[in-house]
């Protein structure tokens, strides 16, 4: 009698187990078919995405430039509001705080690559950036001095601007 509730479990695990793998199976084989239906798409677009490329290399620029150009753009309307309102409204604590949390966000999501390709620009820009960025986390920041650093990452920013733009 123990034999067979002992062949029984096994035989219930065996069950069990093989239909574990079949689901991890068919989600790989449904994503697959999903890729190769994707590739599928963007090749039968008439041949725009190739066009787009032949046109950007023709160009001399390509869109990663174009792209962290309009973020740098970004990130210097940023600084460019934080210092409104510390000119306007410098007793704002929370408005401050809020477009420094703001400016920080836009920096982090083009820093690694403005690091690796514009290393000596990175540089420049951090030296007034990070302590405009801790100084408008704080309760009570300096707002004097946080105008200089604002007015110096502005114009930073803008070299680097150009920089991006004349590559």
């Amino acid at each position: 009698m123990k034999r067979f509730y002992f062949f029984s479990f096994i035989l219930a695990i065996g069950v069990i187990l093989s239909a574990c793998g079949t689901t991890e199976n068919q989600d790989k084989a449904d994503s697959s078919k999903q890729t190769n239906q994707q590739e599928n798409d963007s090749s039968s677009n008439d041949g725009n995405t190739s066009e787009q490329s032949s046109k950007k290399d023709q160009s001399g620029g390509d869109g990663e430039n174009m792209d962290l150009a309009s973020e740098v753009d970004h990130v210097i309307s940023s600084v460019e509001q934080l210092d409104k309102t510390l000119k306007n409204s410098a007793n704002d604590v929370q408005s401050i705080n809020n477009q420094g949390k703001t400016l920080e966000e836009n920096w982090d999501s083009i820093e690694k690559q403005v690091e690796e390709q514009f290393p000596n620009q990175y540089k420049k820009v951090e030296e007034s950036l990070y302590p405009l960025i801790g100084a408008a986390k704080k309760e009570d920041p300096n707002i004097e001095k946080m105008k200089k650093w604002a007015q110096t990452t502005v114009e930073s920013l803008n070299e680097l601007k150009q920089k991006i733009e004349s590559q």
